[in-house]
């Protein structure tokens, strides 16, 4: 009799022992699916207020077309940073971001497949200045156009990428991105570092350089006789004073660039303007102390915003 109590006990005990481990498991998969569930919550959430803040945006930019004319410049309201908004749990803010102020690298080649040899030569000046060879255009003429045929001695077509290891294959198509320029022979490793605040990749071929919102830095690649902290001291003393380029020819009437010669004007003048209608929004949601940030490729044409791009990667 107390050989069986003993089995008895012993059985509850076990029992009692594998129903607490199985109510443990329960309850740690219960806590693991609310975790994830709350985690998906966040994201879903967040990536609400990131159009919500994207929606924000486009209604500047619409309105800054249909009040404030053909010129784009820094003291307008969309280049001003959205200061944090509060909502439940968190808040928004966000920035807007000129692209239309860069170089950019889908001029090179026109939709007919013809190289653009003035955006060509500029773009050749922009390599140089920041100290990198001037022929390795050529390669990135080669990545978007439809041809086999180098481009120029440093041109690199199909050939040049299948000889690498775990190389991407060009294109032949317009930038879509440009970190596409990593892969691209002459850019590689930390290369592309040194141009890529320089360069935007808008999609079309017929976009100007605003003048108003491009950095002192890539202003000073017109001419070898400019240097980009003179200009950016003069950029901050017209900003001091609320003073913007109505149109290019304001540019050369001022220090220092009446120093530009009549070649180099010629070279840009088609490539400048001081209307922009490409930017990037990098906006930032915070909830729950936690960080979540998202970047938007917005186009303005005709008094109407669109998304091109969205991406959820840290900016």
């Amino acid at each position: 009799m107390k050989h069986q109590q003993g089995i008895a006990l012993l059985t509850i005990l076990v029992m009692v022992a594998l129903a607490t481990i199985v109510a443990a498991g329960i309850a740690q998969q219960q806590a693991s699916t609310a975790e994830n569930t709350a985690y998906l919550m966040r994201q879903n959430q967040s990536l609400l207020y990131a159009k919500s803040a994207e929606a924000f945006f486009s209604e500047m930019l619409v309105n800054d077309a249909e009040n404030a004319g053909d010129v784009d410049h820094l003291q307008e309201n969309w280049a001003k940073p959205m200061p944090a908004f509060p909502v439940e749990d968190g808040t928004v803010s966000g920035s807007l971001h000129d692209e239309s102020g860069k170089f950019n690298l889908n001029s090179l080649v026109s939709d007919n497949g013809t190289v653009n040899e003035k955006a060509k030569l500029w773009f050749e000046k922009i390599l140089q200045r920041v100290g990198l060879p001037a022929e390795i255009s050529q390669a990135v003429i080669d990545w978007q156009d439809e041809n086999d045929e180098n481009a120029g001695p440093m041109g690199a077509e199909l050939s040049y990428y299948r000889s690498l290891n775990d190389s991407p294959l060009p294109p032949n198509a317009k930038f879509h991105n440009i970190a596409e320029l990593k892969s691209i022979r002459g850019f590689e490793d930390s290369k592309y570092k040194l141009i890529e605040k320089y360069v935007s990749a808008l999609p079309t071929h017929e976009s100007m350089v605003n003048i108003n919102t491009a950095s002192a830095f890539l202003l000073s690649t017109i001419d070898e006789r400019l240097d980009a902290v003179t200009i950016e001291q003069v950029l901050q003393q017209r900003s001091a004073k609320l003073e913007h380029f109505s149109n290019v020819t304001d540019l050369w009437a001022i220090e220092p660039f009446s120093q530009v010669s009549q070649e180099n004007r010629d070279l840009v003048n088609s490539q400048l303007g001081v209307k922009s209608n490409y930017f990037k929004a990098q906006i930032e949601v915070m909830l729950s102390d936690r960080k979540k940030q998202f970047t938007s490729d917005l186009v303005r044409q005709e008094k109407q915003v669109y998304v091109a791009y969205r991406n959820m990667a840290p900016f």
